[in-house]
Order: structure tokens, then C-alpha cells, then sequence
């Protein structure tokens, strides 16, 4: 039931992402809404590929399986564009 949860999930941050596109694409997208897809959707990249690594156990760390690289790229989309703490902050000084 594990990948129907992930599925779910990135359905739901598909979703966002899709809306926050319309609303960049007629100039309304805030920094506020920017920082909270990107905040949950690298976060989400990240359980997505541990989940899928776990799934596939001491075969997801080897450097032969496409999961090993998925498990190194995922991290540094926490980092890129900003840190994952810098759009929690921005988005708790729109609360």
C-alpha cells in the first residue's frame, strides 16, 4: 500500500504545482505560495525516493539501480532555490 500512498500524495502536490503554474503564468503567483510549493514538493521528492529506496532494500544503495542516483539528486532540491527553511520562514511571515 506503500507506492498508493506516495502515488496519492504526488498526486496532490501535481495538483499545486499545476495551480501555482496558472497563477504564475497571469502574474499572481506571491512569494508566499512559491516558497510552499517548492518547501513541499522537494520535501515530498525526498520521502517519495526513500520510501522507493526502502522499498527496493541493500539493492537501492548500489550505484547500478537508477533509485541510488534518484536517493543522491533528491537532497540538494532541499537546497537549491533556497533552503527548505527560508520558505518555512517566508511562509510563516505571511501567517
Amino acid at each position: 500500500f506503500k507506492l498508493a500512498e506516495l502515488k496519492s500524495e504526488a498526486y496532490m502536490a501535481r495538483v499545486f504545482v499545476n495551480h501555482c503554474i496558472e497563477l504564475h503564468l497571469k502574474g499572481e503567483l506571491d512569494a508566499t505560495k512559491a516558497s510552499m510549493v517548492k518547501y513541499l514538493t522537494s520535501d515530498l521528492q525526498c520521502k517519495v525516493v526513500d520510501e522507493c529506496l526502502q522499498l527496493q532494500g541493500g539493492y537501492g544503495y548500489m550505484n547500478e539501480y537508477p533509485i541510488a542516483r534518484m536517493f543522491r539528486d533528491a537532497r540538494v532540491q532541499r537546497i537549491y532555490g533556497g533552503t527548505n527553511e527560508i520558505m518555512k520562514l517566508l511562509i510563516a511571515r505571511s501567517l
